[in-house]
């Protein structure tokens, strides 16, 4: 016979499931009016604690705390409850045990609220407030991939992003005292570019972003960082890499769109792709983060590493965005910027799955003994990897060596042609790198030899590798179409490398893409140089537009005093360079071949 349950035990777990069905109604409303009341606590004042506010924030908390608590009290089996929501519990005992440390020790955990032990508790609150938001968004991302349309979920995800993070920077607690004395249409076009920047990872600016008279707070600049974060790993990747976090598994829809957004080739690519994207992504960056803040030893801890933490996640993204006034014209010759922001902004370029192939092919050749056994039995490690890696790789040192070749030469007769060898060598080598989608700078872009300003607008329209953070038509493209006009020389029927073919529809997107790329950059040049009206600017214009479409970031100097019309065709060219060439690839991937085939009929080209 079963056990008897005492009637008061009976009573009390009746009791608790109706109260955990009350909260259960009540803890969404709760939780997002603490989110709301997190992001007004943040942005919606000057930097002044409300205790209304926190209270809304503990009060969300704490519903869901005690309804996941209620949930295991009630459970028949409440070891196996552990077992099977381990996170749940973790995250509530996590929360009630920080509240409980905050409210008898004071700020010993790691808060951002300045004050008593009651603005600690509301920042311990909001923290893992804010965590259960993004779990639920990133949920939420995932499940609508399951449904929608691939390239219309590309692009929605952008546009939800680019409008949120400009209501954030609307926020009054989110702009600092220059901010405030622009007027209101100012600051919208403002927060309007400088969140589209962000979430396309171009790192064009209106106005400053730090430096001694920043337009944007700390919470402004907290805001952009999360803007070119989300952007820069792309908010579909992100959902997908939750979901298999928690053990879900992708949807055949979901998996086909990440197929085509990463540079996986099968669907079960995607899954290990997406994992080694989080992994590679939070390493560089924290790597870089502890090398960078070096970079500014005058400064207190704290500020360092916000500042090591903002241009790492900056560099690897090849967001470009920067906290001081003059991005690193003042640093040009310090190895963390010739070294480490090179470095991170290559790794971010070059493509998660190259990076993946670059290490499957490493470890497999540590691991295969039948290969150790003789040296001379084993093939070079770039012989293992497949065609695409190796044309990623082939291309991009090609580009990194005859980028910094070409701004050495071009620059001889510049500004800095008399400066010590060793300074040149590294202005070149950065300014190759940054060409390709960074947006940094160690010189004055503006100041630059007409010459050298034509070079780097072809530097920067190709840009980085597929599958990376960066922008551009992509070096395959380009790779592809040099490897079929050699094809046509040779009166060869099929694009070959490397003892492969390249099928012909790969062949027809590349010339797609790298079309439409061209399109857009000469459609935004047009308007530019019809809206700006100067016999003198074309060139700059010609930059500017460049520099947007292919999210890079690097300016003339020019973006904060073009019209307010310009500053509007760059907005939504900088928005068509993040997702144009990757909705194209995703929509036209996923058409059916046509079966039928009509005569052909030569036409006369010369």
């Amino acid at each position: 016979m079963p056990p008897t349950v005492p009637q008061g035990r009976r009573f009390l777990t009746a009791r608790a499931t109706m109260l955990a069905e009350d909260l259960k109604r009540w803890e969404n409303p709760l939780l997002a009016a603490g989110l709301a009341a997190t992001i007004m606590q943040h942005g919606a004042t000057y930097h002044s604690f409300v205790s209304e506010l926190g209270l809304v924030v503990f009060l969300a908390m704490l519903v869901r705390g005690t309804r996941i608590g209620l949930d295991w009290w009630r459970s028949g089996d409440r070891f196996g409850f552990l077992k099977t929501h381990p996170r749940r519990c973790i995250f509530t005992v996590g929360w009630a045990g920080g509240v409980l440390i905050v409210a008898i020790f004071g700020e010993v955990l790691p808060v951002w609220h300045s004050g008593g032990r009651l603005e600690a508790v509301v920042g311990w609150s909001e923290q893992f407030l804010i965590l259960s938001g993004v779990s639920r968004l990133l949920l939420l991302v995932s499940s609508l991939m399951e449904k929608g349309n691939p390239a219309l979920m590309f692009v929605a995800s952008f546009v939800a992003l680019i409008l949120f993070g400009t209501a954030l920077l609307m926020l009054p607690g989110s702009q600092a005292k220059a901010a405030q004395e622009d007027d209101f249409t100012t600051r919208l076009r403002n927060a309007a570019f400088t969140s589209t920047s962000a979430s396309c990872v171009t790192g064009l600016v209106t106005v400053n972003t730090g430096g001694e008279e920043p337009y944007w707070s700390r919470f402004g600049q907290v805001v952009i960082l999360a803007l070119f974060q989300i952007g820069g790993l792309g908010i579909m990747s992100l959902g997908a890499t939750y979901s298999l976090l928690l053990g879900r598994s992708l949807a055949f829809r979901e998996s086909a769109a990440l197929t085509e957004v990463t540079d996986a080739v099968t669907m079960s690519d995607v899954r290990r792709l997406l994992l080694s994207i989080l992994l590679v992504t939070l390493s560089c960056e924290a790597i870089g983060a502890a090398l960078l803040m070096t970079l500014w030893p005058e400064l207190p801890f704290l500020e360092r590493l916000f500042y090591g933490v903002f241009h790492s996640i900056s560099a690897f993204c090849n967001a470009g965005f920067s906290l001081t006034d003059r991005s690193f014209m003042d640093y040009g010759t310090q190895w963390q910027v010739w070294g480490v922001l090179s470095l991170l902004i290559i790794i971010g370029g070059i493509g998660f799955g190259t990076l993946t192939s670059i290490y499957a092919v490493a470890k497999d050749a540590v691991l295969d003994q039948r290969e150790r056994e003789s040296f001379f039995s084993r093939r070079r490690l770039v012989e293992r990897l497949s065609l695409s890696p190796r044309i990623v790789l082939t291309m991009s040192l090609f580009l990194l060596v005859g980028g910094a070749f070409g701004y050495w030469l071009l620059e001889s007769t510049g500004e800095n042609a008399d400066a010590p060898v060793g300074t040149r060598i590294a202005e070149a080598w950065f300014q190759s790198v940054t060409f390709r989608t960074a947006g940094f700078n160690t010189v004055d872009h503006g100041e630059l030899q007409p010459a050298t300003k034509l070079f780097s607008i072809g530097l920067m329209f190709i840009g980085a590798a597929p599958g990376s953070t960066g922008g551009g038509v992509k070096v395959a493209a380009i790779a592809i179409i040099i490897l079929a006009l050699r094809s046509i020389l040779k009166g060869r029927r099929h694009v070959e490398c490397h003892g492969r073919t390249i099928p012909d529809r790969q062949v027809r997107l590349a010339f797609v893409i790298v079309a439409t790329g061209l399109a857009t950059t000469m459609t935004t040049t047009l308007l530019l140089a019809l809206f700006e009206n100067s016999e003198t600017q074309f060139l700059n214009h010609l930059f500017e537009a460049t520099s947007a479409y292919a999210t890079v970031g690097v300016s003339t100097g020019i973006t904060s005093s073009l019209s307010p019309a310009s500053q509007i065709v760059l907005i939504v060219t900088m928005f068509l360079g993040r997702v144009g060439p990757l909705t194209v690839l995703i929509a036209l991937t996923n058409q059916q071949d046509v079966t039928y085939q009509y005569p052909e009929e030569r036409i006369t080209l010369g």
